[in-house]
């Protein structure tokens, strides 16, 4: 939303925040007039308006009444619904006011008091540039902690304000005389005197004749007590007749009241009887006016001691009397209650404190859950890296002891099938050696039948190569270990099954085992080829 269309919206709230509600007892007039505002709301379903439409019923209904109803209670709290959640902060806050103001115009000091207090704890966080008829509203709570004697709350929030004003308009001066009355109630008259001195030129600037007449009568008081007595005499003249001339009854009388204290005090006690007598012509029998009877008895009495007529001294002492017990009784009423709106501050300001106590000490509980769970939750992420840390590097270990497996299983068969070759090659070999002698063999008993003068050469050739195929001790060492390796646990089983076996036994179920025949067996084992048909009966009984 643009910075034009914001201030358009806050206009258009404030002016539907001044149409006039004052109906008497009217209320459908009342329903029937905003009506319009309503329809408006629903149709844009603007949440403002829509809550400038309950306040202004609820306003209505209280004029209506001339007290507080439920039926402005039900509004106010529609208002207040509509408004407690989102970016809402200023309508809430000048609905606390009105809500406020409202109890606070019927006298419901003690029902108004939460809404103010509440209104002001908002303060700090509210933009004044959104409040709706900012000076009206904080105007009200300036009354509000006036009339319950916090005289510097008042002045407090008039200083805030008094800057949104219009230079020379009614407002501004409204708003600085009753700084002056403000400060002049809590004895500051120097300051009073500047305040009153400044709405009063304000005024002249204005030419507001009403408001010339009203601030020269307050000034008139402060020049008093300074001894300008003339010149607060004739200032309160000019309040009187500005009063009258505009219709200011109420202002008129308490001047006429004062200019007869005045006088009284200067012994002319003509003028003064007859500026008592006009202001009680103002009076009206009401308990506002009470503590101005009670004043005007007692002045009419000492005018008419200094007459010497004492009859009527008498009887004006006894009406004196008995409004001022009346009065008395109000004071007295007025100081409990007083107290009790004291009371009811600093019980509102406990409460606060120990509500923001309690608030911290949730948000600190809340702060060491959330503490607590973020470690705890670290201290699981870290377990469970932990363990997959640990998984990882057994999963790596076991690929790397299955890969050492791999690569030993494969240098194993690879070796394997080396010894294999090499037994093959060695029982091939043997094999074709047995075919050698043999030739050998036949050559020899070719030779002897035909060359009988080389039979030695032929000999030692045979006998060498005899030597050479025979097994030696180291050469049996050598082949049982690669028909171990070839053959695993093929002897040692035979030994189990058979412990009658002898090594000659375990050397000939070797060879047997590799398929050799008798010829090749005899040769390699040194012995003749009956000794080997022998030692295979011998071994075959064994094995039964």
């Amino acid at each position: 939303m643009g910075q034009n269309q914001k201030e358009n919206s806050l206009l258009e709230l404030e002016r539907i925040l001044k149409i006039d509600v004052n109906f008497q007892r009217d209320t459908l007039a009342l329903i029937r007039r905003l009506d319009s505002v309503k329809k408006i709301a629903d149709e844009r379903r603007s949440i403002p308006l829509k809550w400038a439409y309950y306040m202004l019923m609820a306003d209505g209904f209280s004029i209506a009444f001339d007290n507080v109803n439920i039926r402005s209670n039900f509004y106010f709290q529609q208002a207040h619904n509509l408004v407690s959640m989102g970016n809402y902060e200023d309508l809430f806050q000048v609905g606390l006011i009105r809500q406020g103001y409202y109890y606070f115009v019927y006298r419901k000091i003690r029902e108004a008091f939460p809404y103010f207090l509440q209104a002001d704890d908002l303060r700090p966080s509210i933009n004044l540039n959104k409040i709706p008829i900012l000076t009206l509203h904080y105007g009200f709570i300036a009354r509000f902690y006036s009339y319950i004697g916090d005289q510097k709350k008042a002045i407090e929030f008039l200083e805030l304000v008094l800057p949104f004003t219009e230079p020379l308009s009614r407002n501004r001066i409204d708003m600085v005389n009753a700084l002056g009355v403000y400060s002049k109630k809590d004895s500051s008259y120097r300051k009073a005197t500047d305040y009153f001195n400044k709405a009063l030129h304000i005024a002249g600037l204005a030419r507001d004749s009403v408001w010339i007449g009203i601030i020269s009568g307050n000034l008139a008081d402060l020049y008093w007590k300074e001894g300008r007595r003339s010149h607060a005499i004739d200032l309160v003249k000019k309040n009187i007749e500005y009063s009258l001339k505009f219709n200011e009854s109420l202002d008129a009388m308490r001047a006429n009241l004062a200019l007869a204290r005045m006088y009284v005090e200067e012994d002319d006690l003509i003028a003064a009887e007859n500026y008592v007598n006009e202001a009680i012509k103002l009076m009206e029998n009401k308990p506002y006016f009470l503590e101005y009877q009670v004043e005007a008895c007692l002045m009419l009495a000492k005018v008419a001691k200094g007459k010497g007529n004492f009859s009527k001294e008498l009887d004006y002492l006894r009406s004196y009397l008995v409004l001022k017990d009346s009065l008395d009784k109000n004071d007295d009423y007025e100081k409990l209650h007083r107290a009790s709106w004291k009371w009811e501050t600093e019980k509102y300001h406990k409460n606060l404190e120990n509500y923001e106590l309690k608030r911290k000490q949730t948000n600190q509980s809340y702060i060491y859950f959330v503490i607590f769970f973020v470690l705890f939750f670290l201290i699981i992420i870290l377990l469970v890296n932990r363990s997959k840390n640990k998984i990882l590097f057994k999963n790596a270990e076991l690929e790397k002891e299955q890969l050492e497996l791999s690569y030993e299983k494969q240098m194993l068969d690879r070796e394997l099938l080396i010894l294999n070759n090499s037994l093959e090659d060695f029982t091939a070999t043997i094999k074709q050696n047995d075919l050698t002698i043999q030739r050998l063999r036949n050559e020899v008993m070719y030779n002897l039948d035909h060359f009988p003068d080389r039979q030695e050469e032929v000999n030692d050739r045979l006998n060498k190569m005899l030597e050479n195929h025979v097994m030696t001790e180291e050469r049996w060492v050598k082949f049982s270990n690669i028909f171990e390796r070839v053959y695993p646990g093929y002897v040692d089983t035979q030994k189990e099954l058979y412990p009658r076996l002898t090594e000659n036994d375990c050397r000939l179920l070797s060879l047997m085992k590799l398929g050799l025949n008798n010829r090749s067996i005899a040769e390699l084992m040194g012995i003749s080829l009956e000794g080997v048909k022998k030692a295979k009966q011998r071994l075959k009984k064994k094995l039964e």
